[in-house]
């Protein structure tokens, strides 16, 4: 088995609506997508998520809820991608762009 990175991807729900971001780089780039990212060193898998989230989209999640885990493994690549997923509608600010 091979080493794993930790990410997280959030996405921001309303009724009949979901909040996505263009991707500018990066794994894929060009690509419509919730917000997520790296967990970082000393931070728990919830704390990095919103973290991304508020990074990436200027969105601060009340709370999140857990959906979803995928496992990416690509070939010839000894890292897999271990995929934390979240929902929420529970949310303050306004969208904004970011890079």
């Amino acid at each position: 088995m091979g080493l794993k990175k930790i990410l997280t991807l959030v996405f921001v729900k309303e009724p009949g609506k979901i909040l996505l971001g263009m991707k500018k780089r990066g794994f894929g780039q060009g690509r419509w997508n919730g917000f997520g990212g790296k967990v970082e060193e000393g931070e728990t898998i919830l704390e990095g998520a919103k973290r991304e989230l508020l990074e990436e989209s200027g969105v601060v999640a009340n709370s999140l809820s857990r959906v979803g885990l995928i496992n990416f493994e690509f070939e010839n690549d000894p890292i897999i991608l271990e995929v934390h997923i979240f929902k929420t509608s529970d949310y303050t600010g306004k969208p904004v762009e970011t890079e």
